[in-house]
């Protein structure tokens, strides 16, 4: 296929998604012609689906946008693809999110999900494609969450029943908080 036939197969997509799958066009795009850097994925493809499918299977190019657009577009399942420094899964929440304690103080990171069982990554800066995630509020200070105490500044995501910390600035590593 080629960069025409990349935007005919584009044009005969459902409505609801064709927004965004031009958007996608535009990231991959130079002028009339499909980028450089994306050019190999056309090879051997004749769809849309196709093209971004192998996009989206590079590990290569999974901290690129068009990468986060093609997960989030379609929905895919793309946590277990990064590193995380701490994973805990299936944690039992009492109310509509996870609880972060500062001191006396209380919030509560949402999950993405209603249910009532969430999972906590913890990332190094950069370590994991934000643009995938949904971006929630970021958190600075001294404070304990999921069983382990954090100091520094961090990013909030969430995505999917789960709660993802981007470590920003850390004055020290998360420490596992002792159970009195």
């Amino acid at each position: 296929m080629d960069y025409q036939g990349l935007k005919e197969s584009i044009d005969q997509a459902p409505l609801a998604s064709r927004a965004a799958l031009e958007r996608l066009l535009l990231y991959v795009s130079t002028g009339p012609n499909v980028s450089p850097d994306y050019q190999p994925y056309l090879e051997g493809t004749s769809s849309y689906q196709d093209f971004f499918n192998a996009i989206y299977a590079d590990d290569g190019k999974k901290s690129t946008s068009v990468w986060a657009e093609w997960a989030s577009l379609k929905r895919k399942s793309w946590l277990n693809r990064f590193e995380p420094d701490i994973l805990l899964e299936n944690l039992r929440l009492k109310s509509d999110g996870l609880p972060v304690q500062f001191g006396t103080g209380l919030f509560l990171a949402p999950t993405g999900s209603r249910d009532n069982i969430a999972n906590f990554y913890v990332f190094k800066q950069g370590a994991f494609n934000a643009e995938a995630a949904e971006f929630v509020t970021s958190i600075g200070g001294t404070f304990v969450c999921a069983g382990y105490e954090f100091a520094g500044i961090y990013g909030v995501y969430k995505y999917r029943g789960s709660v993802i910390f981007e470590e920003w600035e850390a004055d020290r590593e998360p420490v596992p908080v002792e159970k009195d």
